[in-house]
């Protein structure tokens, strides 16, 4: 290599160093401008305002649910790419035909703050808010439960049209769920999962109940038959099943439009059950029961069952050990 070209490299590497280096050297001299960071304790006795409400408006924090305007359509839950949110649906003891949730959580540890779940919530119930600081001990604090197991959240039923939806002040609800940093970790199985009842599909009393919509299905007109279809269905107009709201899906089945009967997601194994039931005791005019691989007929009574059936003609009876005959 040429001595010139060997100094111009040097020269190369001094000159784009010293370039670099000129923006970091300038601060040197120029007055400090420090912003002091105030946490939630120590912003109550400052004059400051809370370091999350600087943040831009978009900003992805900690994710919050108002359960006021949830509408348990589960799309949060299934747009979630890594499981973070858990949602569990029953049935309302005082009331078998409404749904209620028991269990909302979000594991914010986990979250990796994508704003997928935001984006299918059709009344924006789920937010990013601009909550961030979330050091603990222990991760299992960092599992935020908006639903109280001992308290079921009903669904919220949006109105027809509406295109906006009342909502708390974002961060409000996160705020108050999130522990300090030094809190006790919740016990081993986390509190209050025990008492929370395995989750069924389509156990006997669901199956007693789609029996009995099936009596109201028998002889029905089309237009009746979309009201007993509406009741089997889960009732938030979430719109997983392509259509708008539950009456729709409905009429739809009813007229014959849509053969799909197992389009109502947030109803589950359930649902179609029931819609199965319905549909097939409407088109045969009387009741069918369901069995493992479908919709029968139902069975006869149990005297019936246990009856006897007769001997044809001209068979003879079941010997004793004796030898003799019976009967």
């Amino acid at each position: 290599m040429p001595v010139t070209q060997y100094v111009g490299n040097i020269k190369d590497t001094v000159k784009s160093a010293w370039e670099g280096m000129s923006v970091t050297l300038s601060y040197m001299f120029r007055r400090p401008m420090t912003v002091q960071y105030a946490g939630p304790e120590a912003a109550k006795g400052l004059s400051a305002p809370l370091v999350q409400h600087t943040l831009p408006s978009r900003y992805r924090g900690f994710l919050e649910v108002d359960m006021s305007t949830c509408t348990a359509c589960q799309a949060c839950e299934r747009a979630c790419p890594i499981n973070v949110i858990a949602i569990e649906i029953e049935k309302d003891p005082a009331n078998p035909k409404n749904r209620v949730m028991t269990r909302f959580d979000i594991d914010e540890a986990k979250c990796m703050f994508c704003g997928l779940c935001v984006e299918p919530c059709p009344t924006g119930a789920i937010q990013h808010t601009r909550e961030f600081e979330g050091s603990q001990r222990t991760l299992h604090n960092m599992v935020l439960r908006f639903v109280d197991p001992a308290k079921p959240a009903a669904p919220y039923k949006p109105p027809k049209g509406a295109t906006a939806y009342p909502r708390v002040m974002l961060g409000e609800v996160t705020r108050a769920l999130v522990k300090k940093w030094d809190s006790m970790p919740p016990p081993f199985p986390i509190a209050g999962a025990a008492q929370l009842p395995a989750k069924k599909k389509d156990t006997a009393s669901s199956a007693a109940a789609a029996l009995e919509l099936a009596k109201k299905a028998i002889g029905a007109d089309k237009a009746k038959l979309a009201v007993v279809l509406e009741e089997a269905q889960a009732g938030t107009d979430c719109g997983a099943c392509t259509y708008p709201t539950c009456r729709e899906y409905s009429e739809a089945i009813a007229s014959g439009k849509e053969e799909r009967l197992n389009l109502c997601e947030p109803g589950g194994a359930e649902s179609t059950r029931a819609t199965e039931i319905i549909m097939a005791s409407w088109k045969s005019g009387k009741v069918v029961a369901p069995t493992g691989d479908g919709a029968q007929p139902a069975a006869p009574p149990a005297d019936a069952a246990n009856a006897t059936p007769a001997r044809a003609a001209g068979a003879s009876a079941p010997a004793t050990p004796d030898g003799a005959k019976t009967g």
